[in-house]
């Protein structure tokens, strides 16, 4: 019981410590420490997004003709189904 106490807390500082370092006014690019393979949005330009690579780097890498990325599904869709959302998003309290 108390791991599962302690597992919960973690979490939930995690979470919170990774909502603070957000910066809406920052490209996005991700710190890659353990995030092999993992994509994040470019906040400045959303015909490209951040992949982390095996060796713990950042790459910023382009999606095909006509998409744009999208942050909820990770993936480049058509810009006819892309809409815009805000990099670091509002947590209702």
């Amino acid at each position: 019981m108390k791991t599962a106490v302690v597992l919960l807390f973690l979490a939930l500082f995690a979470a919170v410590y990774a909502d603070q370092a957000c910066n809406p006014d920052g490209d996005g690019m991700p710190d890659c420490t353990g995030r092999s393979g993992q994509v994040s949005r470019d906040n400045w330009d959303p015909t490209h997004y951040w992949e982390c690579d095996n060796t713990g780097v950042a790459v910023l890498t382009a999606c095909e003709s006509q998409t744009g990325f999208d942050p909820k599904t990770g993936k480049c869709i058509p810009w006819s189904t892309w809409q815009w959302y805000e990099p670091c998003p509002q947590i209702e309290q």
